[in-house]
């Protein structure tokens, strides 16, 4: 009997920022531990929400993830390091340049290890952020049975 892949009734939305505000080509802070080792979601999606704000030409944000084999040590890497290490780079998400405008885009499925992640923003849109921006994580599994 052939298996057929169906999507599960996805986790709950969890707040990873609630108020980024990086200036234009800074990165936020590490987040707190997001913990994946008990749920085991296979995928991820991210949900960037900015607030008005007028863009540059060709703006994006990307989502960097470092995580933890042991669930306590973390590579402690600068946002230099983590801009040359692509296995760190989660996501890359294309921001509109239309000027004034508040914007939610969500990224594609991101497979994500088993483990605890802390997740990073790199501001790439030549504006700073504005208070109250958010990043959320959505995450969710299929089943082989149907």
């Amino acid at each position: 009997m052939t298996s057929i892949g169906k999507w599960n009734t996805p986790g709950a939305i969890t707040t990873i920022f609630s108020s980024m505000t990086p200036v234009n080509g800074a990165m936020t802070a590490y987040s707190a531990t997001y913990d994946n080792s008990f749920n085991l979601d296979l995928y991820v999606s991210f949900e960037v929400n900015l607030l008005a704000f007028s863009p540059s030409a060709n703006p994006f944000v990307s989502v960097y993830g470092v995580s933890s084999l042991d669930g306590v040590n973390f590579p402690a890497q600068s946002d230099v390091d983590l801009r040359l290490t692509t296995t760190a780079q989660l996501a890359i998400i294309p921001i509109g340049t239309t000027a004034s405008t508040a914007q939610r885009v969500v990224s594609g499925p991101i497979l994500l290890a088993p483990t605890k992640w802390q997740f990073k923003l790199d501001n790439q849109t030549g504006a700073t952020l504005v208070a109250n921006s958010t990043l959320k994580i959505l995450p969710y599994n299929y089943n082989l049975n149907g």
